[in-house]
């Protein structure tokens, strides 16, 4: 470690110690959990709770960077420096200062949505909380968003480097809005942006790699919208520059259910058959390699779609390749969302129909030519027909005996260790938890990436439309949609059981928790950032996982900037070693204390 802050010292080389200080994050974190490791068994060897231990060790803050990116919630994403405890943050600190916030959205007119919400409406559809990782606690610090100004808000996405959060509306009559908040210290919301979503029933927000367009997916009518973004200021720099229709224009062929349209909640053979009437969007994930393809699932069609993305343009261009979702039973599968490992060359597709997750390995050899072929200028059509995943895996969501249409899965999301894949039940009531594979079985009948089943937990309510997990992965919270409640629970991350940590709160038919990690990031604005690669992996920006490594680098490489930084990075390294100095102290006078 002396080295180490000796070279960053000395050294004018930004790659260097931007590497530098993500290591010594990881030293720390190392550090820490070394430390709680030893309080344990401490307390194992004290039965009668008489251990010495300082309290405020458990709330460790970390100083942060402004220009190590990872991505945010689905639901990231989030800055590369994090606290593994989320603690309270010291308002008189004018260093980058971290905090976890929560913003949770909320419907408020059940006649314009496609499904049926049983709870109760909203009079106030956007609330920010507070988490303190020491006991999963949440403070509710602000309420935002009148019911007649933001209406059903059911997706949302909290930008890779700003402190800006993205929402949008459901409606399947009118054309959904996508709302741009800036947070502030205190969790206030300042808008900052609005813009016309270009369909009905928007459900889904993605970021591309480069941060300079955000992509819309509208469920009700399938269509996709790319909307150009300030990469300064991450408001909207326009309205949208791109569309696509899978429909070409046609007619809606299945009713609004005020219209004598059926029930999107329910998994029964008629509500099936008038759901896959029509193509139904779901989702866009841009794959993290090249980030030049983006995977749709279409639940009305049974399909994931392939389209190439031109990131120069800003455009969805041709189908590549649709391919279907699951086993191909003949029994619908109704794919609702996409998510891709954070190692490994896999990708996952809920099922919601079918309440099952579908195992994809990736092609990257042609995720790589696609990407060569389009810096070339050379057509798409060449790839046509080529898929770039190959179906390895098909595994339940819901026990064997359980009757599939009383259930329709919600969410879907890897763990950000890599090692767990959690899906939510709506209807079982529950999240189903899989252990994902680390490696080939000597047999060779397993395959790195696929699934095993580690149980089933009931999320204490009813309908878990959605859960997301804090930044440190050790806690998630779940909306219970029809309950009206969030609960929180621990997440074990050594056997993936979850256990209720006793923080429960009343929400108004809660649909989404989007994870806001905040840092002071003054300054961000008043240079252009330019990204550079780091590895072979872009981070997806429609991820809900958070690493500790960075995957995105940004460098202003102008001198005045380079010094600018050069200085924060001292001041963030010297915050470092007060942190490691005071472990140490903790450490020892444990060791002290308890006559070792």
């Amino acid at each position: 470690l002396t080295l180490t802050f000796e070279e960053i010292e000395n050294t004018k080389t930004p790659k260097f110690w931007l590497s530098a200080k993500a290591i010594i994050s990881i030293l720390l974190k190392v550090m820490e959990q070394h430390n709680i490791q030893e309080q344990q068994e401490l307390e194992a060897h004290n039965p009668d709770g008489m251990v010495p231990y300082n309290n405020s060790s458990k709330l460790v803050q970390r100083a942060t960077s402004s220009v190590l990116t990872t991505d945010a919630s689905s639901d990231g994403n989030s800055p590369a420096i994090r606290s593994l405890a989320g603690s309270q943050a010291d308002d008189n600190d004018d260093n980058h200062v971290y905090q976890q916030l929560f913003f949770v959205t909320s419907y408020s007119d059940f006649d314009k949505l496609a499904h049926g919400p049983r709870g109760h409406a909203g009079k106030y559809t956007l609330r920010v909380y507070r988490f303190f990782a020491n006991d999963g606690a949440l403070v509710l610090l602000h309420i935002n968003g009148e019911a007649e100004d933001v209406i059903n808000p059911a997706f949302s996405r909290f930008h890779p480097r700003l402190n800006v959060v993205y929402t949008c509306t459901e409606d399947i009559e009118e054309n959904g809005k996508i709302f741009a908040y800036q947070i502030e210290k205190d969790g206030s919301l300042l808008q900052i942006g609005e813009v016309d979503a270009g369909g009905t029933s928007t459900c889904y927000l993605t970021i591309d790699s480069d941060q300079r367009n955000l992509i819309a997916v509208n469920y009700w009518d399938s269509s996709l919208a790319v909307i150009p973004l300030s990469k300064i200021t991450g408001e909207f720099n326009g309205p949208i520059q791109s569309m696509y229709d899978p429909r070409e224009g046609k007619a809606m062929q299945a009713a609004a259910k005020k219209h004598g349209g059926v029930n999107h909640s329910n998994n029964d053979d008629s509500t099936i058959a008038q759901r896959q009437v029509d193509p139904h969007s779901h989702a866009l994930v841009l794959d993290p390699f090249e980030g030049c393809v983006a995977y749709v699932p279409d639940l009305g069609k049974d399909l994931v779609r392939e389209f190439w993305y031109d990131k120069e343009s800003g455009r969805i261009g041709c189908e590549i390749n649709t391919l279907p979702s699951g086993l191909c039973t003949g029994k619908p599968d109704g794919p609702r969302y996409f998510e891709f490992h954070p190692k490994f060359n896999v990708a996952y597709v809920v099922n919601e129909l079918s309440c099952s997750v579908a195992v994809f390995s990736i092609d990257r050899e042609l995720l790589s030519e696609i990407a060569r072929a389009a810096k070339l200028k050379k057509p798409m059509d060449a790839f046509k027909g080529r898929s770039t995943l190959k179906l390895i895996q098909s595994i339940k969501t819901v026990p064997s005996a359980f009757p599939t249409k009383l259930n329709t899965c919600g969410r879907i999301c890897v763990h950000q260790s890599g090692r767990f894949v959690i899906v939510s039940n709506r209807g079982h009531e529950s999240l189903a938890i899989f252990r994902v594979k680390q490696s080939h079985g000597c047999s060779g009948k397993t395959r790195k990436g696929t699934l095993a089943q580690v149980g089933f937990f009931h999320t204490r309510g009813e309908t878990p439309r959605h859960f997301q997990f804090d930044s440190s992965g050790q806690f998630l919270i779940v909306a219970n949609q029809d309950s009206d409640t969030i609960a929180v629970f621990s997440f074990n991350l050594t056997s993936g059981e979850i256990k209720y940590s006793g923080n429960e709160y009343r929400v108004p038919s809660p649909n989404f928790v989007c994870s806001c990690p905040m840092n002071d990031r003054d300054g961000d604005d008043e240079h252009h950032l330019e990204l550079e690669k780091v590895g072979n992996r872009i981070h997806p920006s429609g991820a809900d996982y958070s690493s500790t490594i960075p995957t995105l680098v940004e460098i202003n490489h102008s001198k005045k900037a380079v010094e600018s930084e050069l200085e924060i990075a001292r001041k963030e390294i010297a915050e470092l070693k007060k942190q490691i100095s005071s472990m140490t102290v903790t450490t020892e006078s444990l060791t002290v204390n308890n006559g070792q």
